[in-house]
């Protein structure tokens, strides 16, 4: 698959395989996506823009149901104090 032609659409098997891998190299193969790995970015995504202050940046480069909830549980969680010796 890396740099070599397809194999001829008249060859069913080889052809079918080949873009079967083309479409899971380019990401199509998980169409649907996975909740817990959405759910999982955005609980990181939310802590981090929490201690970083920057909860507006995660419209920038999240897609938006994942910003939603980053937000979300930004907002429920509290800018940790510097300890006291």
């Amino acid at each position: 698959m890396l740099g070599t032609p397809p194999p001829s659409e008249s060859n069913d098997g080889p052809h079918h395989w080949y873009s079967a891998g083309q479409g899971y190299a380019e990401g199509w193969a998980m169409s649907e996506p996975d909740e817990q790995r959405s759910f999982t970015e955005a609980c990181l995504h939310g802590v981090r823009a929490r201690l970083c202050g920057d909860i507006d940046a995660l419209d920038g480069y999240l897609p938006p149901h994942v910003a939603e909830l980053a937000r979300r549980i930004a907002g429920v969680l509290k800018v940790p104090q510097s300890a006291t010796a």
